[in-house]
């Protein structure tokens, strides 16, 4: 979606406003027809790209997976937050660039998914957002449903369906009903079936619950493939996974449902898909589509790895049967093997007049931690600079010293250099061969060692589920709960981040005598349980004397306005974490405002864009910067692009220089105030104001019919947008004619 900075006039409760979008433009969810596509974003900082992955729905981040953005065709590597999102900062405006990442079942089936290219513009950054699984509602893509029924008709297959929960009128609050199936689905009178459903296979259900405790159910599958799962908590205080393992080819299908959070007025459905049952492929597993694993293979069979993210653990790992909550072993965590696939690369072409036209030669050089030893065996291929199209015959492999040479026929058009580093492409700048060759030489690296994790010996049981949990901080962190299966190991991580974490991105502007806020709110949840605050929710606490608060009318039903404190949001934070739209209003005194927030959760990242005024001038607390920017219009705002705080903490922020309001307006409402009084009483009515008509003047006399005017529509009540704008109008002229 392309904005244009321009303000829009609708006031909303005591000053707040429709703001402004564009080049410091409004956050909003990107549809399924973004996906991949840039979105230019003046609330981010310049030069920064936010790259944010999803399986299938924006309320399925994938967390933990690493995101490489190829930079002018050299790549940098980010991993993703509990949001999903994965953040470059410092790039060169003009760099053209490209997001990409890699999903699949398995190695074999790996693929990867990519963004349009695009130039990283000179002002504000960019959003792009990529998806694992076809987008919810999307439909099929043609021929996506292959031969099969539900493919004819333009629908999902159900391997495209599986791990994404859904609300469902039809079944009863509190209900999951859980569909497993061999990729197997077809409408038959109706409705959908399976023709061959796996009957008897264990269906899991564990419930994180935002107290601590954990719970498993486990049901076998129905003659229709089919498992209900009922008297679910409805508060929002339980995460459910819906897990089942199907035995295809020679392994088992690991398959796993993203979080379901039940609502309170209907029941929730998923399907769980495996591949076709003939099918060849190698063992599918969806727990690598909500966690991220090592490159490294899997662990053998009777093996489970688990791995600790973020913040060291400060004790032992302990591994946890979720159906009986007994400890099953536990470990000292050691640095893991180093994986190679972390590569860090930079791509460098020299031009080498030496050389005859034509010639490309080429030298890598790497290894783990600082080591430059040769790299054999690496690959290197030219393709065409524009359309990356295989230039014929133009590729070669290093030898032992991490050396080779290619030799083609320039093409003036120019080439790019592509190779491949322990599963890494590294792609390079064009270069011109056509007048004399070049040397591509590469220096790759890779960690030394590995992340944190110990290695327990677990027999396998059907339908059991285990889970990992350390500790740091006298704080709990869990592991996703997850199934084992007799033919393979098992990876599993524990992530170690501050449990919750709050972040604004604000837009602020004067509207009359008062400093309008508003934007986005968010809430993250870094744990894979819902996080409950209080009995009466979570509280985002708003600048004492703010005036008229208000949420967004989507939001409504999640977060509601606490009369003099600030945003409740009333259910427990879901994993991943809240967001929504909201704004307030502070009251503008003799020029100036004071906005404290506090944060007794912190803010991370955080962010304001002020509409600047001539003469305004901002103060900020000594940790925090901000710079006057100009939006594509040529409008002025004064941005504060990082704002972060620890817990506990406050933000301050004093600006000075604002218009100052008219001294007749001022008294001008207190008088009419007082001449809506003596009318209601009977009093003295608007004559308080008004002299004989052989004394008044010209001027007098319509100064004195504005005001009778002005104070009958004070007196019904301004009510509609035509009252508020012909108050306007009487405001206006009384000022003109009083000289302000």
């Amino acid at each position: 979606m392309n904005h244009t900075m321009k303000r829009i006039g609708c006031s909303l409760i005591l000053g707040m406003a429709c703001a402004v979008a564009g080049g410091v433009p409004d956050v909003v969810a990107q549809p399924a027809a973004a996906i991949g596509k840039p979105l230019p974003q003046g609330d981010l900082p310049a030069g920064t790209v936010s790259v944010r992955i999803v399986a299938g729905s924006t309320a399925s981040p994938v967390t933990g997976t690493e995101v490489t953005l190829l930079v002018g065709g050299e790549p940098r590597v980010a991993r993703t937050d509990a949001a999903g999102r994965a953040t470059f900062a410092g790039l060169p405006a003009g760099a053209m660039v490209q997001a990409k990442v890699t999903a699949g079942e398995s190695e074999q089936d790996a693929e990867e998914i990519a963004s349009e290219p695009f130039a990283v513009p000179a002002q504000g950054g960019v959003r792009v957002l990529l998806s694992t699984k076809p987008f919810e509602g999307m439909g099929g893509a043609p021929g996506a449903g292959g031969a099969g029924p539900m493919g004819a008709m333009g629908m999902p297959e159900a391997r495209q369906m599986s791990g994404q929960p859904r609300p469902e009128r039809t079944e009863p609050a509190g209900s999951y009903t859980v569909r497993v199936t061999y990729n197997n689905l077809v409408m038959k009178d109706g409705r959908v079936t399976d023709p061959e459903p796996p009957v008897g296979v264990p269906v899991m259900l564990a419930a994180y619950a935002a107290d601590g405790s954990v719970s498993l159910q486990v049901k076998p599958a129905s003659e229709e493939g089919l498992v209900t799962f009922d008297g679910l908590d409805q508060s929002g205080g339980t995460a459910y996974y819906a897990m089942a393992n199907l035995p295809r080819a020679g392994g088992h299908d690991r398959l796993i449902a993203i979080p379901a959070i039940p609502g309170s007025q209907v029941g929730t459905r998923v399907v769980l898909s495996g591949d076709k049952r003939d099918a060849t492929s190698s063992p599918l597993d969806d727990y690598g589509k909500l966690i991220q694993r090592d490159a490294a293979s899997t662990p053998p069979a009777g093996k489970v790895r688990i791995t600790v993210d973020g913040l060291p653990p400060e004790g032992d790992i302990t591994l946890i049967d979720a159906a009986t909550m007994k400890p099953l072993g536990t470990a000292r965590p050691q640095a893991g093997a180093p994986d190679p696939s972390l590569v860090r690369g930079v791509p460098n072409v020299v031009p080498r007049p030496d050389l005859a036209a034509g010639t490309f030669e080429i030298e890598i050089q790497g290894g783990p931690g600082s080591e430059s030893k040769p790299l054999s065996g690496i690959e290197v291929r030219l393709v065409g600079a524009t359309d990356a199209a295989p230039i014929e015959g133009a590729t070669a492999v290093t030898d032992a010293a991490g050396k080779a040479t290619i030799t083609v026929t320039p093409d003036p058009a120019g080439a790019r250099a592509v190779l491949t580093v322990n599963g890494r492409s590294l792609v390079t700048d064009p270069v011109d061969l056509s007048t004399a060759g070049a040397k591509l030489e590469v220096l790759a690296n890779w960690p030394s060692q590995g992340r944190p994790e110990a290695m327990f010996d677990v027999a396998y049981q059907p339908g059991q589920v285990l889970f990992a949990q350390t500790t740091y901080s006298g704080e709990t962190y869990r592991s996703l709960p997850f199934a084992t299966v007799p033919d393979a190991g098992s990876q599993a991580s524990v992530y170690i981040y501050p449990r919750t974490m709050f972040r604004f991105d604000t837009h602020a502007f004067v509207e009359d005598q008062l400093f309008a806020i508003q934007g986005a709110f968010e809430i993250s949840n870094y744990s894979w349980a819902p996080y409950r605050a209080s009995s009466d929710g979570l509280l985002v606490k708003l600048p004492k004397g703010h005036k008229g608060a208000i949420v967004a009318p989507q939001d409504q039903e999640t977060v509601a306005v606490a009369q003099g404190e600030g945003f409740r949001i009333m259910r427990p934070i879901p994993p991943g974490g809240v967001q929504f739209r909201a704004g307030f209003s502070m009251p503008i005194e003799h020029g100036e405002v004071d906005v404290a927030f506090e944060l007794p959760l912190g803010t991370f990242q955080s962010a304001m864009k002020i509409r600047e005024t001539p003469g305004m001038a901002v103060r900020l607390p000594p940790s925090i910067a901000g710079s006057r920017q100009m939006a594509s219009t040529g409008e002025p705002w004064f941005v504060i692009p990082t704002i972060t705080v620890p817990p506990k903490g406050s933000f301050t922020l004093h600006i000075a220089g604002f218009p100052r309001e008219a001294t007749w307006k001022v008294w001008a409402p207190r008088i009419i105030g007082l001449a809506v009084l003596a009318i209601m009483l009977g009093g003295l009515g608007v004559a308080l104001f008004r002299r004989g008509p052989a004394q008044a003047t010209d001027t007098e006399a319509r100064r004195n019919a504005l005001m009778d005017e002005l104070v009958e529509l004070e007196k019904r009540g301004v009510t509609t947008s035509k009252d508020r704008q012909r108050r306007e109008q009487l405001m206006t002229e009384l000022e003109r004619l009083w000289g302000a």
